[in-house]
């Protein structure tokens, strides 16, 4: 995949605005979602995710030199989010709904995620986004985390215990309210 990004980063950097929405239309949603996992806000992602594609847009000769400018794009949202939480914004915004649930047990479920995820202290969320969802190696999350792999993976386990041990408590609500 970086390959193609770097081709499309190669059309944009020659004018090709083309291009531009082509790498939109491959990246936005990573972007939007890295972002929102860190801002925790729809509107928050939103601005920087568009922020993120202005700045690629004006970067893209030099982004189309380097051997993996996706990772360096997903930096450059991080920073960005980062950079409007300083600015005064609250981090515990409640996370609002990404998609349109499909019935009450998918609105239940997505509700209950939302709720165990949002538990999550900041850096074990964007580990979790970032290995999970992203799919990026333990590594590469190291690396864009700027922290040492050893953290990264500690980060990952103690989030899984912590959703592992959410949920099975609610399962167990569940049970018991069942039973009544």
């Amino acid at each position: 995949m970086s390959k193609d990004i770097q081709a499309l980063l190669s059309r944009l950097a020659g004018g090709d605005m083309d291009a531009l929405g082509a790498l939109y239309d491959t990246l936005s949603v990573r972007v939007f979602n890295y972002a929102r996992t860190i801002a925790r806000s729809r509107e928050m992602a939103e601005d920087i995710t568009h922020d993120v594609f202005l700045q690629i847009h004006k970067q893209a000769a030099k982004l189309a030199k380097m051997s993996n400018p996706e990772a360096y794009i997903m930096v450059t949202a991080r920073h960005h989010a980062y950079n409007l939480l300083k600015r005064g914004r609250q981090e515990n915004v409640p996370l609002d709904d990404a998609r349109e649930a499909e019935g009450p047990s998918s609105a239940y479920g997505r509700l209950l995620f939302d709720d165990a995820f949002s538990r999550l202290p900041a850096n074990q969320r964007e580990t979790v986004y970032l290995h999970l969802i992203c799919g990026y190696p333990h590594k590469e999350v190291a690396r864009l985390q700027n922290a040492p792999v050893v953290t990264v993976k500690w980060r990952y386990g103690k989030a899984l215990a912590q959703l592992r041990a959410y949920f099975s408590q609610d399962e167990k609500e569940e049970h018991y309210n069942e039973c009544l």
